[in-house]
């Protein structure tokens, strides 16, 4: 298993920038919440209405990571009341970046 860090940002394609200010919170904290992720981290570009999600998950590839990151996101979501069942319907996945973090040793 191998540690990634997966960068997903979307966005929000009903919400508009009061929904998403208002939003913010509860979706990070749900997001922090999660127990099987790690180094979570959300920003949100109101203007343009982008949510950037940032998410440390183990994984045996690049692709389970990036499936783990999206159900972390969507999870998050679905905790903060927004957008699912259904979600792609209210987000648009603009770009996924999936990094494998190096192994630190002491």
């Amino acid at each position: 298993m191998t540690n990634y860090l997966v960068h997903l940002e979307c966005a929000a394609l009903v919400d508009g920038a009061d929904d998403i200010t208002a939003a913010f919170d509860l979706i990070a904290d749900a997001l922090f919440e999660l127990e099987d992720v790690h180094d979570q981290d959300l920003s949100a570009d109101v203007g343009t209405r982008t949510l950037t999600f940032s998410v440390g998950v183990t994984a045996d590839d690049e692709f389970g990571a990036l499936d783990r990151a999206l159900g972390a996101v969507r999870t998050a979501l679905h905790a903060a009341g927004r957008g699912t069942p259904g979600w792609e319907q209210h987000y648009r996945m603009l770009r996924q970046e999936v990094e494998e973090q190096p192994v630190v040793t002491i």
